[in-house]
């Protein structure tokens, strides 16, 4: 799943660049009629959907039956594919739009220029694309999508989400299960995002726009962007794994004072990390101590005393910059600001531990917020 929403954003590049745009005066001679199509289906119906150009609407609802309404299409079929299940319902429904005129009929699908309005089985997964035109989809199961000049809003998903869009912005709220977004030309926002199951995760990646995450409780969690800020609010799951990632952008976690992580960052050497946060910072793993040397032969000359060891190799408990002389361990209190021109990477932990978060930014802050 997790590279399939670029491969939707790219497919439709090459796929609908080559069909180039069709004259406006045929386009518009064709839409001068109200479409509508009806198909009885099983709850669970795979409904797929492609036209040139277009906004498509989805919608879930309590009857067992697919219907897809245009305005503007001259005609729309509901293909059965793969038969059908034992109660005559359709179980694979292809969403064909067509245009017309007096000499031809284009017999290719994702050729449409159409607006469109469906409505699927709650339980329905649905698979929609256009090239330039938005995509709103509400109260389904498993919702697949891509648009390469248009924005996606997805709502109300129960099970699955994997979305992209080229040139557009996405956004996902109120939904359930594994989500995948991936956006080439604009930014991503998520308002609360649950798991259906312990497996599911959620990856968000934008080239170049801001992630802005909101109650997102997926244990397993990735998001990164090339040129933007990341921004997450909402409490960390229960021995969740987080990973962040920004070329060029700060990295904001707000999260209530009570949150629990271990952190490992990676930062430029001038970026900081601005915690409000009380970290414990953890050096990095000390190499074994060499094996001890043979007792020296008894002598009648009185031992010197030894010379005190370095520092660093009495102690393996977590130190800090600014530690004290002959200090082991320094909690550092909030608001703190850990300069990075001399580290690479920081590790700290703050409470016991319970989720683990991994950031790198090669060129911004990390700022560590309490709610």
């Amino acid at each position: 799943m997790k590279f399939r929403a670029i491969q939707i954003c790219l497919v439709l590049i090459v796929a609908t660049g080559a069909v180039g745009a069709r004259p406006a005066s045929r386009i518009d001679g064709l839409r001068s009629q109200k479409v509508e199509r009806t198909v009885a289906a099983d709850p669970s119906v795979m409904v797929s959907i492609c036209v040139m150009a277009g906004s498509i609407s989805v919608h879930g609802w309590d009857k067992n039956e697919v219907s897809a309404r245009s305005s503007d299409a001259a005609q729309i079929e509901l293909r059965q594919k793969e038969g059908a299940a034992q109660s005559g319902k359709a179980m694979k429904v292809e969403v064909f739009v067509v245009d017309k005129s007096d000499e031809e009929r284009i017999k290719s699908n994702c050729q449409a220029s159409s607006e469109l309005e469906l409505f699927v089985p709650r339980a329905a997964s649905v698979h929609v694309q256009t090239r330039d035109g938005d995509i709103n989809i509400s109260d389904i199961a498993v919702a697949v999508a891509g648009t390469q000049n248009g924005d996606i809003s997805i709502e109300r998903v129960s099970q699955a989400v994997e979305v992209g869009s080229v040139g557009g912005s996405v956004s996902i709220k109120d939904s359930t299960g594994r989500a995948s977004v991936t956006t080439i030309g604009g930014g991503i926002e998520v308002v609360n995002l649950r798991p259906s199951a312990t497996a599911d995760g959620f990856e968000a990646v934008s080239v170049s726009g801001d992630l802005n995450l909101e109650r997102v409780s997926h244990s397993k969690f990735n998001a990164r962007t090339v040129t933007g800020d990341v921004y997450l609010t909402g409490p960390l799951a229960a021995r969740g794994r987080y990973g962040f990632k920004t070329m060029s952008g700060d990295i904001t976690l707000t999260l209530p004072g009570d949150s629990s992580f271990n952190l490992s960052a990676k930062v430029s050497r001038n970026g900081e990390i601005i915690s409000d946060f009380p970290l414990t910072l953890i050096p990095d793993a000390i190499p074994p101590s060499a094996p001890t040397p043979p007792a020296p032969a008894v002598s009648s000359v009185p031992p010197k005393s030894p010379a005190p060891a370095p520092a660093a190799k009495l102690q393996a408990s977590p130190i800090v910059v600014k530690a004290a002389p002959r200090m082991t361990k320094v909690i550092v209190t909030a608001p703190v600001t850990v300069a990075a021109h001399t580290l690479r990477r920081v590790n700290a932990v703050c409470g016991a531990g319970d989720a683990s978060i991994q950031v790198a930014s090669f060129s911004g802050t990390l700022h560590l917020l309490k709610k």
